[in-house]
């Protein structure tokens, strides 16, 4: 009786991951393939190359800031005064890049990509929440 439980549970939560999956690539729902930067949007290719250009610095200070912060998570002995001042750092220049991107049109609503012409950029990743490390724009 356990058993028939345990594979009914197991069964049902690789169901839920498949549906998850399919709902993340199927064009037209979720952010999986085809919601990438301009689908179907008719993105102005000079608008990204601009945003490119001046957002260069604010996505290197980006980056540095959060291998930076996964070192201090990577340290024996946590300094929580570091890492508040890195993660304050890290949304500074995330907006900064945000609002760059609505100035040229590519941008999401709510500070977010979510829904946006760059695509679904937020999320957990391999460097944390919101920090997929997207070499376009740092997030």
């Amino acid at each position: 009786m356990r058993r028939s439980v345990v594979v009914t549970v197991l069964l049902v939560a690789l169901g839920l991951f498949i549906a998850a999956g399919v709902y993340a690539w199927w064009p037209g729902w979720g952010h999986g393939m085809g919601h990438g930067m301009g689908h179907g949007t008719g993105t102005n290719i000079e608008n990204i190359k601009k945003f490119q250009k001046e957002t260069l610095p604010l996505r290197d200070e980006l980056i540095t800031k959060q291998l930076e912060l996964q070192n201090e998570y990577g340290k024996p002995t946590l300094d929580i005064n570091r890492i508040t001042t890195l993660r304050k750092e890290i949304i500074d220049l995330q907006a900064k890049i945000q609002a760059v991107a609505e100035k040229y049109g590519i941008g999401g609503p709510m500070g977010g990509h979510r829904g946006s012409q760059m695509g679904g950029h937020m999320g957990g990743g391999m460097m944390g929440p919101g920090m997929c490390g997207c070499p376009m724009c740092g997030w």
